[in-house]
């Protein structure tokens, strides 16, 4: 059984088991308490999904920024002059600038699902 069956059913029998409500009413309540189940399914399932991506991005711009340090390294073994030591420095901080700005278009590209309306409180009698 999947888990929004297991919430469903959850709350059909939680609002069966209060009673005292009129058949209307009581057909209104497990409706609402249905649509609030399946809007929170659908909210963990795109909240799921945007945190997949956003995890992406995060590790492709270590990735990229552990490359640009693995190629200075590499660079650093066969400096020989003060030109290749500045044109090594200069080549990681543009790999380094260009994996920061991928990331930061990546990110704001990303929306975030909204979470879902709580219910209305009854009014106290």
């Amino acid at each position: 059984m999947s888990a929004t069956k297991k919430i469903l059913a959850t709350v059909i029998i939680a609002g069966s088991l209060f009673g005292g409500s009129s058949s209307a009413s009581a057909a209104d309540t497990k409706d609402a308490a249905i649509a609030r189940a399946q809007a929170q399914a659908a909210f963990q399932s795109q909240m799921n999904t945007y945190l997949t991506a956003h995890r992406a991005i995060v590790d492709t711009h270590r990735a990229a920024n552990a490359k640009a340090l693995a190629d200075f390294q590499a660079a650093l073994a066969t400096v020989t002059t003060d030109a290749e030591l500045k044109a090594a420095k200069d080549a990681r901080k543009a790999a380094v600038s260009a994996a920061g700005t991928t990331a930061k278009s990546a990110m704001s590209a990303l929306v975030k699902p909204t979470k879902p309306a709580k219910p209305a409180k009854a009014p106290k009698a």
